[in-house]
């Protein structure tokens, strides 16, 4: 493989696996601890090393598909690599390593990280797919146009992400939005769909599952 794509040890890696098991990877986890524009608190770029350590607590077995999927599945990890301290060439980075993994029939999975990835991440998929639903878990709506004179912070992920035309969204649990973002939802509508925390209690599923379905 190309040498920004080198492998952790199985017991380095994801799920921390034994290193005698042997496997054909069909998943790469992809460490990318970008922490640029947090605007409250830290932290972030220590997410993938964090997850990845917490994940070598979990149990291997799966008792609803009665079998270990990994072993089914194939999944390694990335080793870390450095990233950029400028954001734009850190998304056009992140973007060219998911393209690489796809180019070899390879699933990309990004362990971040601050939101702001998400665009970049992305980018590769809305390429080859004609149209692309996002799963958007989180208490803000990052649809500003910019924050802080940055049009890609983390505030605004999800706005950046909806500059691809082919590119929809379904976001649960938004708390708080701010006035600016409302005319472009309004003007979205039929791209953006929100299940607000406030509403917890009468959110519709099925509704949910219509809409992934389109």
């Amino acid at each position: 493989m190309d040498r920004k794509l080198q492998y952790l040890s199985n017991k380095d890696g994801f799920l921390g696996i034994d290193n005698k098991f042997n496997f054909k990877e069909k998943v790469v986890i992809v460490p990318f601890g970008l922490e640029k524009t947090v605007s409250y608190g830290g932290g972030t770029k220590n997410g993938p090393k964090e997850i990845i350590k917490a994940s070598h607590q979990v149990e291997l077995y799966d008792e609803e598909l009665n079998c270990e999927p990994y072993k089914k599945i194939g999944i390694k990890t990335l080793k870390p690599f450095k990233i950029d301290k400028n954001i734009n060439k850190a998304l056009k980075k992140i973007s060219s390593i998911n393209q690489e993994i796809l180019d070899k029939k390879l699933f990309p999975m990004t362990f971040g990280g601050e939101h702001s990835i998400t665009p970049g991440c992305i980018e590769p998929f809305v390429k080859r797919h004609k149209n692309i639903c996002l799963l958007h878990f989180d208490a803000h709506a990052d649809l500003r146009d910019s924050y802080n004179g940055e049009k890609f912070s983390h505030a605004s992920a999800i706005r950046r992400c909806l500059d691809y035309k082919n590119v929809s969204i379904i976001s649960f649990g938004i708390r708080n939005i701010s006035k600016s973002e409302i005319p472009y939802l309004q003007k979205n509508k039929s791209r953006i769909k929100i299940f607000w925390a406030k509403d917890k209690a009468k959110w519709n599923l099925q509704k949910f599952k219509k809409l992934i379905k389109k």
